[in-house]
């Protein structure tokens, strides 16, 4: 019998030999990208949103502090523009005097319209600087009637009333509302309202655009007023007339409603907070001190007396002071509000640094722990993806240091638990492939041995070893042993029966030979009278030798007899040890039943294990993206599972080989059986033809017996040698028959005992 040897590459798995994985491109994009890159990813989204509203806050204060340095571009504006304001007042007095010849007017009045001239060139440029249009038509207008006026006045074609008029109008309509419109077109009405100086800023651009601009005018009217209504009552001592009482009076409210306001202005303003009230309390005394014995001296002097008991000069003295005063609090409001705007930019820009400044550093230091984060998160993901790569290379030694706690720590105890148990599988593959090996080349040599023993040769033993095929093997051996003795003392007795059929076959032809020539001579025994003395004692020695062949013959016979018996047990004790050999490899037969429950078993194990997979593989699908690689050492767990399926598949086909090979040798043994029980019934019926031989041999030698008793008496009587013949002649003739009866039996022993031997001749025998 040819067989094929299994190969380590045919019982090894594939999946503990290396394979090559394609990993599936899923998740478009961020599917491809590495975990270390989408935690970047998401720390930078994250980053840049925070950026974002830090640019967004930078932006914010920068705008805070455009708009202030605009407010501050105001205020600079808000400086040439009272000086435009002082010096057209001065300028509309110089001219009223310059027209009515007083001394020094024109000098002054040169002096005015210079200094004028330079205020209105720096709001114009300051205007220009700052791109508004508006404000600088508004400049160019001023200068235009100015230049008008001034040309009026030195062609002396203007009275002095018309001069003050215009300059009046010109102050009023044109000048006064600069103020306004810088607050507006400059946005210096711009104020934040979550700065700390934002009522202190409201409060100072309302005092230098509307409060004081507005009402320095009709304030310092109480004096110009009350010059012209005592120039018209016609001086000190004269009575005022009602009417120019009652314009002093209104004058007067006028005057001293705007001067209020003015003062409730700086009040408001120096209440507000301490800066305000350093930098504009003496501003607000100083005002207060030039304004009160002005509006005393009006009220005491104009108004409350009947006549006029001051004159213009008085009053006129009272105006340096006074204009001072005013314009000084003008300066000093809009120089504060520039302070103010100086330490609202210094604010908001010290308010950048740990606004913007430290949440930036704070956003550097996220960004490195955030990093170390990553790190910690990357680093051991690297590992395991390092360590699957070796394990998926084959290499079942791969393990990963297990530095954290957490998920990752938990995963790469579970990598390594997985890697672990997969080496002892592969050990103990390897293990149960050279256990299935040497299996394999036993059974493959123990097979040789049973078609040997099958062709007849006993001399042949299989190999005991320590496996399960080892007990099964030295169960055939002994029972081949033992079957070998018994046939062997069944191929002893069969010769030794031949011998004796043959012997027995001789004598009973010499009985045969013996008889007739008794019966010759018993017909002859009347002619031959003459000579009965010595046939007659030629026929006792012959009987005696008649007698002596016939014990041989029984003795013979008895031997056979003993010897068939003997092989009757011996065929007996051979059919108990086939009939133990068929039950032992009916055992066999059922040891490899009880294998193929266990390839069952493993392959139930492959199965579930299948399963537990393609669960695992459906866990890791629904882990999401980190759970992706998991789903390939998954997937190597199902191919690893599927794997042991084929193998447990191609066992339990070499274990149904077995087990056919075992149903023949278990058909083989009961043909031998068969066999045995044919030679037990043919030297059975051996055993029955030795007997009757037996009996007929008995019978012959107690006729040889009688034979020799009666050529005894024959010899001791020969007057009885008539009836004596005649007895001879009769027994002579059954003798013959009897002799015959028995070269048939010994016939018929000889040729079975030929068939025996031709049966015992297909078996080789131990020596």
């Amino acid at each position: 019998m040819t067989q094929v040897p299994l190969s380590n590459t045919d019982l090894q798995p594939a999946s503990l030999a290396p394979q090559s994985v394609t990993p599936r491109k899923t998740g478009g994009f961020l599917g491809r990208m590495p975990v270390g890159r989408k935690i970047l990813l998401g720390g930078l989204a994250l980053g840049l949103s925070y950026v974002a509203g830090q640019v967004g806050m930078y932006t914010i204060f920068n705008g805070n502090i455009k708009a202030i340095d605009q407010s501050l571009q105001g205020q600079k504006m808000l400086q040439p523009t009272s000086g435009i304001l002082q010096n057209a007042q001065l300028l509309r007095l110089s001219s009223v005097n310059m027209l009515t010849g007083k001394a020094d007017a024109q000098a002054q009045n040169a002096a005015q319209r210079k200094a004028l001239s330079g205020k209105l060139n720096e709001l114009l440029a300051l205007t220009q600087a700052q791109k508004l249009t508006e404000l600088e038509g508004d400049v160019k207008v001023i200068q235009n009637a100015l230049n008008e006026i001034n040309t009026q006045v030195d062609n002396r074609s203007i009275s002095p009333a018309a001069v003050q008029l215009k300059v009046t109008g010109l102050i009023s309509d044109n000048i006064i509302p600069l103020f306004e419109k810088i607050g507006d077109q400059a946005k210096l009405r711009y104020v934040n309202p979550t700065s700390a100086n934002a009522n202190e800023l409201v409060h100072l651009i309302d005092l230098v655009t509307t409060s004081l601009p507005r009402n320095m005018s009709p304030a310092g009217a109480v004096l110009s007023g009350n010059i012209q209504l005592i120039q018209k009552a016609g001086g000190k001592g004269k009575v005022l007339p009602a009417a120019l009482k009652v314009e002093a009076q209104y004058r007067n409210q006028a005057a001293r409603a705007a001067f209020d306001e003015i003062t409730g202005a700086l009040e408001e303003s120096i209440q507000e907070s301490p800066q305000l009230k350093t930098a504009l309390t003496p501003a607000y005394q100083k005002l207060n001190a030039a304004a009160n014995p002005i509006f005393d001296d009006v009220q005491k002097n104009i108004l409350d007396s009947k006549t006029i008991n001051t004159d213009a000069a008085r009053l006129n003295s009272y105006t340096p002071a006074y204009a001072a005063a005013l314009f000084g609090s003008l300066n000093t409001s809009i120089d504060t509000l520039g302070q103010v705007l100086q330490n609202e930019k210094q604010l908001v820009t010290q308010q950048i640094v740990p606004t913007v400044a430290i949440p930036l550093i704070l956003l550097v230091l996220v960004t490195l722990f955030f990093r170390a984060v990553v790190a910690a998160i990357t680093t051991p993901l690297r590992r395991l993806t390092e360590a699957s790569q070796r394990l998926q290379a084959g290499d079942f030694s791969a393990q990963v240091p297990v530095t954290s706690s957490d998920e990752i720590g938990t995963l790469t105890q579970a990598f390594n638990s997985a890697a672990s148990q997969l080496k002892m599988s592969a050990e103990n593959s390897a293990v149960q492939l050279q256990e299935a090996q040497r299996l394999q080349n036993n059974i493959g040599e123990f097979l040789d041995v049973t078609m040997d023993i099958a062709e007849g040769d006993l001399t042949k033993r299989g190999k005991v070893t320590e496996d399960v095929l080892g007990n099964v093997v030295d169960s055939i051996n002994l029972m081949t042993e033992e079957l070998g003795s018994v046939l062997k003392g069944v191929q002893t007795a069969s010769q030794s029966l031949t011998g004796g059929s043959k012997q027995l076959l001789a004598t009973t032809e010499q009985i045969q030979g013996g008889a007739s020539m008794t019966a010759a001579e018993a017909q002859r025994v009347a002619e031959q009278v003459q000579q009965i003395n010595d046939q007659i004692r030629q026929m006792a020695q012959d009987a005696q030798a008649s007698a002596e062949t016939a014990r041989q013959a029984l003795q013979a016979s008895q031997q056979g007899q003993e010897a068939v018996t003997g092989t009757l047990e011996g065929m007996q004790n051979i059919r108990r040890e086939v009939q133990g050999v068929a039950k032992r490899i009916k055992n066999l037969g059922d040891r490899s039943l009880e294998i193929q429950e266990i390839v069952d078993t493993i392959s139930q194990i492959a199965r579930q294990t299948n399963l537990l997979a393609l669960n695992a593989s459906i866990e890791a699908a629904g882990a999401g993206e980190a759970g992706g690689r998991f789903s390939i050492v998954a997937d190597e767990v199902r191919k690893l599972a599927d794997v042991s399926s084929q193998a447990t598949g191609r066992i339990a086909g070499l274990i149904k080989n077995v087990q056919a090979e075992i149903q023949d040798v278990i058909a083989s043994v009961e043909d031998g059986t068969r066999e045995v029980e044919q030679g037990y019934r043919v030297a059975g019926s051996a055993g029955e033809r030795l007997r009757e031989i037996g009996t007929l041999t008995q019978q012959s030698a107690q006729y040889a017996e009688g034979i020799a008793a009666s050529t005894q008496e024959q010899v001791q009587g020969i007057e009885q040698v008539d009836t004596a013949v005649q007895q001879i002649a009769s027994i002579s003739q059954q003798s013959r028959q009897s002799v015959e009866q028995g070269r048939e039996a010994a016939e018929r022993l000889e040729k079975l005992a030929e068939e025996l031997n031709a049966s015992l001749a297909r078996f080789r025998l131990p020596a």
